[in-house]
């Protein structure tokens, strides 16, 4: 279809705003080192299956698998480190591209639907929610989940709106989504999926249609050809897998308030109901924007003035459907305890709809909303080049390893930790601490050693981050590794 030149050209800034934005988050991956403990942790988990070629079972130690999370994410991260090498820019690289996924995901839904304009505002908002921006560029497996998880809510929508052989593509579509889900955060992922389109076809009576869709063997094949084979695999390699997973992370988790039998970290104890609050910083700029044009519209409007404006910007269907994807997930875990921040992951881009949805379409042509969206992106710019680098070296041992290196040109000194190393200790080593460092006869010695919070820092201290400072061993005693 040939668009008029005016709706190209409305839309234009919010495309080059999206491009922008896309090239900051690359130029970023290789500002700040991999923190602890997510990001190292889970850089060191994929950097261990490139060293030990086991592309199965992911491992946390050269001895250790890792039953947490399946590989896709893994996967990703690894692959990268197999073709650039080992780096934080490798590591984080997949989740750019994850993230461009559920941009293309988005769009991909929407474009039916919403004007040109609204399309790239919708993609250019999910793009400003902080929480879709550092997961954009962070070695965890949130941009994967969110990827797959919206491809498949994409497709269910383009499976209502499509007839005959459309409506079967969208269907499996909606199913290699599944299994990327699957492969990616087991049944969690599934449930995340799911909720929002029964949510949906509960409120608006589309069971027939979800049972038309349940009933097509080739969306049954895909998802369960793709996904199944690995489980068998990891559980008869490490048998045992499947209960830890099933229960342990799907069940126990969530159920019980610090729960004791995580084997790779700690519970996260939560109030009941925090999910809200992590949800409204997560997705700041369509939160605010919802939470000042809906007042406004029945203040200035009267009694029905929000329903009018949902029918005329993409209509009363896609606005309950995109509640249902913003709730799903509030709904899910209001009654959880064991929570982080990137739970609020899957609510993003229902939000980003609803925002663009209550404005009218040629709001988003005008220069103050992409001009607004444009100073979010400068904000995201200072923070992610000049602030956070900072901070991220507060919560890492790369500068203590890099003035390891930098006092030992040769690698042949002793480097010891009074405690256990944390992930990005390993990292930086490529793994040369599992089996110690003891260095060289003769060579000099170095320790690492914790500090207490809030403590001066030793004069002769190397480097130092916010819990450890490396010194030149002297004959101290007492290491882990």
């Amino acid at each position: 279809m040939n668009l008029p030149s005016e709706k190209r050209s409305a839309a234009r800034p919010w495309i080059i705003l999206l491009g922008l934005l896309l090239l900051l988050r690359l130029f970023s991956l290789a500002t700040m080192p991999l923190t602890d403990h997510t990001e190292a942790r889970y850089a060191e988990i994929a950097r261990l299956m490139v060293s030990l070629g086991d592309w199965i079972s992911p491992h946390i130690t050269p001895s250790e698998v890792f039953w947490a999370k399946p590989p896709l994410s893994t996967w990703g991260q690894a692959l990268s480190i197999e073709v650039f090498g080992v780096s934080e820019w490798a590591a984080r690289l997949p989740a750019v591209g994850w993230s461009v996924l559920s941009l293309a995901a988005l769009a991909w839904m929407l474009s039916a639907s919403l004007s040109r304009v609204q399309v790239w505002a919708s993609l250019a908002i999910l793009s400003l929610s902080p929480l879709f921006f550092i997961s954009a560029g962070a070695v965890m497996t949130d941009a994967t989940l969110g990827a797959c998880v919206m491809l498949v809510q994409a497709a269910w929508w383009r499976v209502l709106q499509s007839e005959g052989q459309a409506r079967l593509q969208a269907a499996r579509i909606l199913g290699f989504g599944m299994a990327l889900a699957l492969l990616t955060k087991g049944p969690a992922a599934a449930v995340l999926a799911l909720l929002p389109i029964l949510m949906h076809a509960g409120w608006r009576g589309h069971w027939a249609l979800v049972w038309t869709v349940l009933r097509m063997p080739s969306v049954w094949l895909i998802c369960l050809g793709l996904s199944l084979p690995w489980y068998i695999v990891a559980e008869l390699k490490t048998p045992g897998f499947l209960q830890y997973f099933v229960l342990g992370e799907h069940v126990m988790r969530f159920l019980q308030p610090g729960w004791k039998g995580d084997r790779y970290g700690f519970a996260h104890a939560q109030p009941l109901g925090i999910i809200w609050a992590f949800t409204a910083v997560a997705a700041l700029p369509a939160v605010l924007l919802l939470l000042t044009r809906l007042p406004l519209l029945r203040l200035r409007q009267g009694k029905g003035a929000v329903l009018a404006q949902l029918r005329s910007s993409g209509g009363v269907e896609l606005a309950c459907y995109a509640l249902c994807i913003a709730l799903a997930p509030l709904l899910l875990f209001s009654m959880a305890r064991n929570l982080i921040f990137t739970y609020a992951m899957t609510a993003l881009p229902g939000l980003a709809i609803l925002a663009v949805m209550v404005l009218p379409a040629k709001s988003w042509a005008r220069a103050p909303a992409w001009g607004l969206a444009g100073v979010l992106g400068l904000v995201y710019t200072w923070a992610f080049f000049i602030k956070l680098p900072e901070v991220g070296r507060q919560h890492s041992d790369l500068p203590l390893i890099q003035a390891y290196q930098a006092a030992c040109p040769a690698q042949d000194c002793r480097l010891t930790y009074q405690a256990k190393p944390p992930y990005s200790a390993f990292f930086y080593t490529a793994g040369r601490l599992y089996e110690g460092m003891p260095g060289q006869p003769g060579a000099a010695a170095y320790l690492v050693v914790q500090v207490p919070k809030k403590s001066s820092r030793p004069s002769a201290a190397l480097a130092c981050n916010k819990e450890q400072c490396l010194l030149r061993d002297d004959g101290v005693a007492g290491s882990t590794r």
